[in-house]
């Protein structure tokens, strides 16, 4: 059952419209700003879903680190609100929706556009890791399509200000993107997290499928801890060899950042968006939503508002710290005889067992066109946005 909740025609300068997403805390809706004469994409949360303070908490970290990034690759935060009722995120609407409905759509992508993809997040990833912050939950449903076609990476519901060293206590995410050292049970290095989830993506986007042949949780934890994956041969060698870089349990071993970039299945894409200082984050660059008005939101005193086709997947659904945690948990101590994650004697060059080991039966639907629930997508105004003045094709229905 959809989660529905109870919000004006108009706030502030701001017309909501239908529904275009729903989630655990939150309903996204189409909203019209009549001052900037733009549409844009407004996250509703209701102030009874923060019903602990530590969802409270979650929630204003969340916009906390919202409103400190600016970069071409993330999604813009241009103003907050809130009534008795709800807070409202007024934000940058991406008309193209998901990468992960593209993927769908598409069945897989080609080389070459997963390139293009990659470098952007990599691009949003350096940028956002060098103020210390972790996203922790990568994945094709957080990653937006805007007009141009252009990536933005959404939803920084579980990330989290880390510091220089990267490490986090709490296991988060979506199961399917997790990497081995966050299903450890032991602190770990949300940087490298980040970069085994890219890792992930771009094998669904070349694919159509996940790396993954476990439904039971359990068992898909073990999977992802042993690295137990192939990739298809019909993808380049060059190609096998980056996605394994991304993907290899030792942490000391894995690629970084800088370093896929500089791979050669990425070095040409790398030296042609760098030399054209394109998708490069702008220095000096000012928030458009001030940290006073953040503040403002969370200020108890203020009672005046702040000035796929049908889907047949079930989502990849992102994880609270206590709820991801028992699997973890349990594995922890029931399984510790999995091999450690900084393992390095292992045999294989990319800490990937060989094809044989893993098992040949697929017990999970492993399709992107397979892996979410059904959504109802509700855009009764939708035909009434602006045509696209790029002249580039929308993305196939």
């Amino acid at each position: 059952m959809e989660m529905t909740v109870s919000t004006p025609n108009k706030i502030g300068s701001y017309q909501i419209r239908g529904t275009i997403g729903t989630g655990a805390f939150s309903v996204v809706k189409l909203a019209y700003d009549e001052a900037r004469k733009r549409y844009m994409a407004c996250k509703i949360v209701p102030k009874s879903r923060l019903s602990s303070p530590e969802l409270e908490q979650r929630f204003e970290i969340e916009i906390k680190i919202f409103q400190q990034l600016t970069h071409p690759g993330i999604i813009t935060l241009y103003d907050l609100l809130k009534d008795d009722l709800n807070y409202y995120i007024f934000m940058e609407f991406c008309p193209n929706g998901e990468l992960f409905q593209h993927i769908v759509d598409e069945g897989k992508l080609s080389e070459d556009e997963t390139k293009t993809i990659v470098y952007q997040v990599f691009s949003v990833l350096s940028y956002i890791h060098s103020k210390g912050i972790a996203h922790r939950d990568l994945k094709p449903e957080n990653l937006l399509l805007d007009e141009q076609g252009h990536v933005k990476i959404s939803d920084f519901g579980l990330s989290r200000f880390v510091g220089q060293t990267g490490i986090a206590n709490t296991p988060c995410g979506s199961p399917c993107y997790a990497s081995p050292e966050c299903v450890s049970g032991c602190p770990y290095n949300a940087f490298t997290s980040d970069v085994w989830s890219t890792g992930v993506i771009i094998y669904a986007m070349l694919t159509g499928q996940l790396p993954w042949t476990k439904r039971n949780q359990t068992q898909l934890f073990q999977q992802i801890r042993r690295g137990e994956y192939t990739i298809p041969k019909h993808l380049t060698p060059d190609c096998q060899n980056f996605i394994q870089g991304l993907m290899t349990v030792d942490i000391t071993k894995r690629l970084t950042i800088e370093e896929a970039l500089n791979h050669p299945w990425m070095a040409a894409v790398t030296k042609s968006f760098r030399e054209q200082g394109l998708f490069e984050a702008t220095e000096h660059t000012c928030p458009l939503v001030s940290t006073k008005k953040v503040e403002a939101l969370f200020c108890e005193d203020a009672a005046e508002p702040l000035a796929i086709d049908q889907r047949t997947l079930f989502r990849n659904l992102s994880f609270s710290d206590k709820l991801f945690g028992k699997t973890v948990k349990m594995l922890k101590v029931n399984n510790s005889n999995l091999p450690q994650l900084q393992q390095k004697t292992s045999k294989h060059k990319h800490g990937t067992p060989p094809p044989s080991k893993v098992l040949a039966t697929k017990t999970i639907p492993k399709r992107m066109s397979q892996i979410t629930k059904p959504t109802t997508i509700t855009v009764t105004s939708m035909s009434k946005l602006p045509q696209s003045k790029s002249g580039m094709p929308k993305l196939k229905k």
